[in-house]
């Protein structure tokens, strides 16, 4: 009996010196344990997560896979109100509150995200009305006759945009006057041109010019063009104006020299065929409208690829427990 007494008490010295070496959990090696665990709970939990909808430094709140079988993911949320001293909570489902560590005095998340950007076409644009191409002058004028062995043309390339996709022609103004007996009639027609630049016989739209609608002075004639349209940035046109009827059908302006490049054009066979007047231009404007590709929007997508975790409960400002995850779903998230 002596013996086992004394073994006994031996047992209960051993008991009581390890119960005081076990960290209570009020003291700070106790407060380092439960901040470890809470911070191991949240990054578990994180780890899975398949959608994150609110988050802040102090904040998450994301959805994990269903876990009841009611297929309907779970809600988690975690916060901290910021306060030193306050309670960090979990929230399951819209449910009850319920404390996950007490006593917290720092908790903060940082994210982690990757951002993807993809280019979104935007719908082509098209201009008001505008300046195409023209040419004008008040010296060295000339009269071109417009009769049954004269019929004159002038191409012109329009000014456009780098980012033109395509251009249409609404107007066009050229000079006229009657000559003789107003009895006269002519076309404007706009044409395709052949390599040469003379007209090509692809007529794309034309007007009747009647001389009975002109006087003695040269006054600006205008068409309107509502077929011109869908015309590739790389391709100009010929504006013809073609003899139809009386000997002299009218009389259209330009001047007669100096005129670089040589863009104009005369038939003496009904627009058979076509040589260059040399340094002469007719005047005239081309107006219409462009139209331009839309500026493609950049879209930014964000996802969460981890998050990492701060936290300190109690007083020791050194028991700081720090962790880090990857989330295997990496959800879409806002920026």
């Amino acid at each position: 009996m002596a013996v086992t007494s004394i073994i006994m008490l031996g047992i209960g010295s051993a008991m009581l010196l390890a119960g005081k070496a076990l960290p209570d959990a009020r003291s700070p090696a106790g407060a380092t344990i439960s901040a470890a665990e809470a911070a191991e709970r949240i990054l578990a939990e994180l780890q899975y997560a398949v959608s994150v909808g609110q988050r802040s430094a102090n904040m998450v709140d994301f959805t994990v896979a269903d876990r009841n079988g009611d297929g309907t993911p779970e809600t988690i949320r975690y916060e901290w109100s910021g306060t030193s001293g306050a309670p960090l909570t979990r929230r399951y489902n819209g449910g009850t509150l319920v404390d996950v560590l007490t006593d917290v005095r720092e908790f903060s998340l940082s994210y982690a995200l990757r951002t993807t950007t993809t280019e979104i076409p935007q719908g082509n644009n098209e201009s008001a009305e505008t300046s195409l191409a023209s040419y004008s002058a008040t010296e060295s004028l000339d009269d071109y006759k417009i009769w049954s062995i004269g019929s004159y043309a002038e191409y012109f390339f329009p000014g456009l945009p780098a980012n033109a996709v395509s251009w249409k022609v609404t107007r066009v103004v050229i000079f006229a006057h009657s000559y003789g007996a107003t009895d006269g009639e002519a076309r404007v027609q706009l044409q395709l041109p052949t390599t040469a630049h003379f007209p090509s016989g692809a007529i794309l739209e034309e007007k009747v010019l009647l001389e009975s609608t002109l006087t003695t002075s040269y006054l600006p004639q205008e068409f309107t063009f509502s077929g011109v349209s869908g015309l590739s940035p790389s391709q100009g046109l010929v504006i013809v104006v073609k003899w139809i009827a009386n000997a002299v059908a009218c009389y259209v302006n330009g001047r007669n020299t100096g005129v670089t490049p040589n863009n104009m054009a005369k038939s003496s066979d009904g627009g058979v065929t076509w040589s260059v007047v040399s340094g002469a231009s007719l005047l005239f404007s081309v107006y219409g409208t462009v139209t331009t590709a839309g500026t493609p929007q950049i879209q930014s997508t964000y996802y969460l690829e981890g998050v990492e975790v701060k936290l300190r409960a109690g007083s020791d400002g050194q028991a700081v427990v720090q962790g880090g995850i990857k989330l295997l779903n990496r959800p879409e998230v806002i920026q």
